[in-house]
C-alpha cells in the first residue's frame, strides 16, 4: 500500500507541475496579447487623430512534495548545516554602496498617447553598511533558549573583520557584505523598522543572508531566531522535534524575540533603542512561510493555541508551506481568511517542495490581505531563496570540506542552482527589489509597483489585490 501511495502522490505531483507549467503559458501569452491589442487600439486612435476613415474592425522527493501538499514539509535541505556564532576573518572598511545602475527591465516604447510606464531597477545594496551580531534570548514562561542572529544599519566607515555564518564542521561562508561589527557601531539614524526572520525546516537563522543583510542595507534592523528543535543541528543529530511541536513552537519563538527586543531584556537590550516597535514585518521561507501567516493568523492544534499577535504590520512569505486549506493543513482557510495585514507572497513558479498548488494558490485565495501581492520568479525553484547557490560556489573548494557539507549542498541545491533555473543572481535582484520596496511603501509612504505604472519584467508573474 505504501508504494502504491507512494506512485500516486508522486503521479499527481507531475500532474501538477505540468498543469502549472501550462497556467504559467497561458498567462504569459494572455499578457502578450493584451499588449498586441494595445498597440493595435493605439495605433488606430493615431490614424483617426490625423483625419483618416478606417474600417473597423507559470520536491525533493515524494516525502517532501506530499509534505507541501498535507502541510508538514519535511524538506531536510540545509541538514548539515549546522550553525555556529559568526566568526571574524580578516578586517573591512564599511562605505556607503552605490546604487545599482542596470534596469531589471527595460520599458517599452510608448506607442501614441499610451503613458510610458516606469523602469523597475534593482535596489542592490542599500545606503548603510551592515553588522551582524550572534546573542542569546531565553524565554522563560518556556524555558526555551533562542540563539539569534540581528543584522543592523552601521555608521560610515565602519571597520571589522567580515561575518562568518560558520557551520559545526567548521565549514563556513564568508559574507562578502556584512561585518562582525559590534552594536556599538550602528548607525544613529534610528529607530529602525524591524523585520523578523524564520527559517524553513531544518534550516539555520542565516540561511538566506543575502536577503537579510540587503534589507538591514536599506535601513532595517533584521532578528533572525533558530527555532531549536527545528534546525540543521536536530536534523543531523536525529533529535528533532515532531511536527505539531515544531508548528506551536514556531510563532512562538518569533513572538518572544520580538517581545525581548521590545523590552530590552538580556542580550537584546543593546538593540532596544535601534527599533522601532510600531513598524514591525515578519518574513520567512518555506516553514518560515507558515510561521510568518500563523504570527498574523493565529495558530491551534493538540498542544494549544497561539493568539496573533497584533504587534506585526506587514508580512513577506517566501515559497510559504501552507497546505490546500483543509483541517489537516498547517493552515486553515479559515485562519488565513483572518489575515488583513499588507502581504507580499514571492514563489519559484517551479517550487517541487511547496508547490505555488495549492500553498500559494490556498493563501492567495483565502487571504483578505490589503493590499495584497503576489510576485513569481518564472523558472525559480524552492532553493532560490537560501544561500545555497552561494555556498555551491565557495565550499566544496576550499582545501579540506566537510564532505558531507559538501553532499547536502550539492543535493538539496539542485533545486534552485541547476541548469535552466532562474540565474541565482537574477533572483536575487528580483527579490530583495520587490520586497524592500513593499516594505518602504509601507513603512516610508513609498512608492510600490503597479502593473499600471511600472514596466514588470517578462520573468515575473505579478498580481495585486487592493
Amino acid at each position: 500500500m505504501q508504494l502504491v501511495a507512494a506512485h500516486v502522490a508522486d503521479r499527481q505531483a507531475i500532474a501538477t507541475m505540468r498543469l502549472r507549467r501550462v497556467q504559467i503559458a497561458i498567462r504569459l501569452r494572455r499578457a502578450q496579447c493584451c499588449h498586441l491589442i494595445a498597440v493595435v487600439v493605439a495605433v488606430a486612435l493615431l490614424a483617426v487623430s490625423c483625419g483618416r476613415s478606417e474600417s473597423e474592425g507559470a520536491t525533493n522527493d515524494v516525502a517532501a512534495e506530499s509534505s507541501a501538499i498535507t502541510g508538514v514539509p519535511t524538506t531536510s535541505s540545509e541538514a548539515a548545516l549546522t550553525p555556529a556564532p559568526t566568526t571574524p576573518a580578516e578586517p573591512e572598511t564599511t562605505t556607503p554602496a552605490e546604487p545599482e545602475s542596470t534596469a531589471l527591465a527595460e520599458p517599452e516604447p510608448s506607442v501614441g498617447a499610451a503613458p510610458e510606464l516606469a523602469a523597475i531597477d534593482p535596489i542592490g545594496t542599500g545606503p548603510y553598511g551592515v553588522g551582524v551580531q550572534t546573542i542569546t534570548i531565553v524565554d522563560e514562561s518556556r524555558n526555551r533558549p533562542l540563539t539569534v542572529d540581528v543584522w543592523f544599519p552601521l555608521i560610515d566607515a565602519t571597520r571589522a573583520d567580515p561575518a562568518r555564518y560558520t557551520f559545526i564542521t567548521g565549514d563556513y561562508f564568508e559574507s562578502p557584505r556584512a561585518l562582525d561589527a559590534s552594536v556599538d557601531s550602528a548607525s544613529t539614524d534610528g529607530p529602525f523598522p524591524l523585520v523578523l526572520y524564520s527559517h524553513g525546516s531544518g534550516g539555520s537563522r542565516y540561511i538566506h543572508s543575502d536577503y537579510t543583510e540587503t534589507i538591514a542595507s536599506h535601513g532595517y534592523v533584521v532578528a533572525a531566531p533558530d527555532h531549536t528543535g527545528n534546525t540543521s543541528v536536530e536534523q543531523v543529530l536525529g533529535i528533532s522535534d515532531r511536527p505539531a511541536v515544531v508548528a506551536f513552537n514556531r510563532p512562538l519563538d518569533m513572538a518572544a524575540v520580538l517581545d525581548a527586543l521590545v523590552a530590552g531584556t538580556g542580550e537584546a537590550a543593546d538593540y532596544t533603542a535601534l527599533i522601532d516597535p510600531d513598524r514591525v514585518a515578519a518574513t520567512g521561507h518555506s516553514f518560515g512561510g507558515f510561521t510568518t501567516y500563523a504570527m498574523a493568523s493565529g495558530y491551534e492544534n493538540d498542544l494549544g493555541s497561539v493568539p496573533p499577535d497584533p504587534r506585526i504590520d506587514a508580512l513577506i512569505p517566501l515559497a510559504p508551506a501552507v497546505g490546500d486549506g483543509g483541517a489537516q493543513s498547517l493552515l486553515t482557510t479559515e485562519r488565513l481568511g483572518s489575515i488583513e495585514l499588507p502581504t507580499m507572497i514571492i514563489v519559484g513558479t517551479d517550487d517541487k517542495t511547496t508547490p505555488v498548488d495549492p500553498n500559494v494558490e490556498t493563501a492567495w485565495q483565502a487571504s483578505n490581505a490589503t493590499p495584497h501581492y503576489r510576485v513569481e520568479l518564472v523558472a525559480a525553484e524552492h532553493q532560490t531563496f537560501t544561500d545555497l547557490c552561494d555556498y555551491l560556489l565557495v565550499v566544496p573548494q576550499r582545501p579540506g570540506a566537510n564532505p558531507q557539507v559538501v553532499e547536502t549542498i550539492t543535493t538539496m541545491g539542485a533545486e534552485g542552482c541547476s541548469p535552466g533555473d532562474m540565474p541565482i543572481e537574477r533572483a536575487k535582484e528580483l527579490t530583495n527589489t520587490f520586497a524592500v520596496t513593499f516594505l518602504d511603501s509601507i513603512f516610508r509612504d513609498a512608492e510600490m509597483f503597479a502593473a499600471d505604472t511600472h514596466q514588470i519584467p517578462d520573468d515575473v508573474l505579478f498580481d495585486v489585490e487592493r
